[in-house]
């Protein structure tokens, strides 16, 4: 029913033809970006005035696709004619990349475009889809400019981010659609019908609120046949009162499941991360230029299509290519996926180790690997990706996979002696968070810890602290507190036993934690962008903080302490002596250039350790994002350089005169340490 508001406004007409042979076309979808309506037997369809409308869209029906999809709505009545191409590839089974959060300047964007460009060559999508924060007026005028139909030689959609919305013109939207045409919109490929819609909540107020989404949606829905699947594309993931895929706006509520929904692909948490739930796919990547706020490489997603099934998703590391070891070594193992942020246990003669896998089908696990002839024992299937450490403890092995998925395992035979499930604040949380110590194993993410009984998983307590980000920062146990850097929140001490908090400390911008925190002398020591901060464990004041020029600590190292100089990894500089006394820099050992990018907001020409520095004789030992596994003094001379070829992200185990190197490609290797210095 129209709205009063409405009732004075013209009606919109015109015709759908095939461009080809100029025939019109029944049954096509037109929009005002509310309403929706179908062409008849002559291909005309009638649209009622709506007073929000600036366009007039048309779903482009699967086996066409046109580019002029929409028509700015001017006083004319008549005459919104669309003239779509048909296409002569069968595209029921097809593939898109997904990019978002690029989040350029006036110079537009820099070398991700290439590798973009390079990416679709290779996947050959039937389109890229870009879900928003482009960001602000001078990105929103720049971007255009480098990826479009004509730069890609693939159709190019957006889709609007809260950084979008921008103080140009009437509205926060009116810039976006002056360059990048409609906020909503859908069209077919194949079994699949895609809907854009905006993220509503952004910087500048908006045209379009939440009901009006939910009525496109709703009106859309209305023609879509039942046997397509619907994807959605967003800014956000779908947030709902509910549990599950609803669209609501307080009053309407479209149950997405009832829907075919088949995926919700968003960006803006500059995350990667995807998880099935109940059969639908929930799916985000971080950007593709730079590490993702929780410390996730820089990607670019692909997602392919068979039929009505997503039946693939790889991600590219920017143009890191998976490689092997090259030099000699005592033996190597490939698990596939991924190895990030997991640095493998050692018990017993027996190596374990946890994988990642960001794409479908999932390809997660545990595995145990003999450590004297590099056999497979063992491998355990976990749901999702392992990113914390694995833990052992008395007679098992304890992960967690990142969607909270607790696991207790025999260590000789990789059987679940318990597995517990602990809800995290929302399907988007990739938590890698978990400590243990003799009775106890606290786990969750930064912002909500659980304490389980190491016997049988029992819950013990559990507090929620923040609505802040994940990140690799650890859980830190000293003295019977629980240390915990919830990212771009705060610093908590947590009772161990209890989980009473027991102090909170934000101040002097102390609220990015990528870095774990290093307990030392009654003292905490813990990094913010380019901050160093020493902090009274006790009573969480900070005793002193220091600002570093040309550092930044945002890494996911972890620091190793001994006669009062702290050894970590930064973001830019390589490895870093501090005095923990005077918080000033003694040295720097300059590693080489990252291979993939991991560290917020963090590119360019820069040289990132996020291994933990470990130990090795009189000397330290650590892996670095060049592809490198180096041993230097503890003066920053370096003996040994060793190029694994993959990027390191977790300590290397120093263990019987051997040294042990989990990469990126998902290689585990050992290497006799008298060849690793030699």
């Amino acid at each position: 029913m129209a709205q009063l508001s409405d009732l004075h406004l013209n009606t919109y007409s015109g015709v759908v033809y095939d461009k080809a042979s100029g025939k019109p076309m029944a049954m096509v979808a037109v929009s005002n970006g509310r309403d929706v309506v179908l062409t008849d037997e002559k291909g005309r369809y009638f649209l009622s005035g709506w007073c929000k409308a600036s366009f007039i869209t048309v779903t482009v029906p699967s086996g066409y696709w046109s580019s002029d999809y929409y028509i700015p709505v001017s006083g004319k009545e008549t005459g919104y004619d669309f003239y779509l191409d048909r296409i002569d590839t069968d595209l029921t089974n097809h593939a898109f990349l997904h990019v978002t959060d690029s989040e350029v300047g006036a110079d537009g964007a820099d070398s991700w475009i290439e590798t973009l460009r390079e990416v679709a060559a290779e996947v050959r999508p039937a389109f890229i889809i870009h879900t928003g924060d482009i960001c602000y007026i001078d990105g929103l005028k720049a971007h255009i400019h480098d990826l479009n139909d004509e730069t890609m030689q693939v159709p190019v959609r957006y889709v609007i981010g809260n950084h979008d919305y921008v103080h140009w013109g009437e509205y926060g939207e009116a810039l976006f659609e002056h360059i990048y045409g409609p906020v909503m919109y859908s069209f077919d490929l194949g079994e699949i019908h895609y809907i854009i819609t905006p993220i509503v909540n952004g910087d500048v107020k908006a045209k379009y609120n939440q009901s009006d989404v939910a009525a496109f949606v709703q009106n859309d829905l209305k023609y879509v046949s039942s046997d397509k699947k619907v994807i959605l594309f967003n800014h956000n993931y779908c947030e709902s009162d509910e549990i599950g895929f609803v669209l609501s706006d307080g009053q309407t509520k479209i149950d997405l499941k009832k829907k075919n929904l088949l995926a919700w692909v968003f960006g803006h948490w500059h995350y990667n991360y995807l998880n099935e739930i109940d059969g639908i796919f929930n799916i985000t990547t971080s950007k593709p230029d730079s590490g993702g706020i929780d410390a996730s490489p820089a990607t670019i997603r692909s997602v392919v299509i068979e039929g009505g099934t997503l039946a693939a998703s790889y991600c590219y590391f920017n143009n890191f290519k998976q490689t092997a070891p090259s030099r000699s070594y005592q033996w190597s193992v490939s698990l596939g996926g991924n190895i990030l942020y997991s640095t493998p246990a050692v018990r017993d003669g027996v190596v374990y180790v946890g994988t990642i896998d960001d794409g479908w089908p999932k390809n997660c696990l545990v595995a145990a690997i003999d450590e004297e002839s590099g056999r497979v024992l063992w491998i355990y299937r976990t749901k999702n990706s392992v990113k914390s450490d694995i833990q052992i403890l008395r007679d098992q092995i304890i992960v967690q996979d990142t969607e909270g998925h607790v696991c207790s395992l025999d260590p000789l035979s990789g059987h679940e002696i318990w597995t517990a499930k602990v809800e995290l604040l929302s399907p988007n949380y990739s938590s890698n968070c978990i400590a243990v110590n003799e009775n106890y194993i606290y786990c969750g993410g930064q912002q909500h810890i659980y304490c389980l009984h190491a016997a049988d998983g029992r819950q013990v307590w559990n507090r929620k602290l923040s609505e802040g980000n994940t990140s690799p920062s650890g859980f830190v146990l000293h003295e019977n507190m629980l240390f915990v850097g919830a990212h771009w929140d705060k610093l908590y001490a947590l009772d161990a036993a209890t989980g009473e908090i027991l102090w909170s400390n934000n101040s002097d911008r102390l609220h990015n934690f990528i870095m774990t925190a290093a307990a030392h002398n009654g003292c905490l020591f813990v990094t913010s962008q380019n901050r160093i901060y020493k902090i009274h464990a006790k009573t969480g004041k900070t005793i002193k903080y220091s600002e570093i020029e040309g550092y930044l600590f945002d890494s996911a190292t972890t620091p190793y302490i001994e006669e009062n100089i702290m050894y970590m990894g930064t973001t830019n500089r390589g490895i870093a002596a501090v005095d923990m006394e005077r918080l000033e820099i003694l040295w720097t050992f300059q590693t080489g250039k990252n291979l993939i990018d991991t560290s917020p907001y963090s590119k360019g020409n820069i040289a990132t350790v996020d291994s933990a520095i470990v130990p090795i004789g009189e000397n330290l030992c650590f892996g670095a994002s060049d592809g490198c596994l180096y041993i230097i003094d503890k003066s920053g001379k370096e003996i040994a350089k060793y190029d694994v070829g993959s990027p390191i992200h977790q300590a290397p185990v120093i263990e019987n005169e051997s040294v042990i190197v989990a990469d990126f490609s998902g290689n585990v290797t050992r290497y006799a340490a008298a060849n690793v210095i030699g």
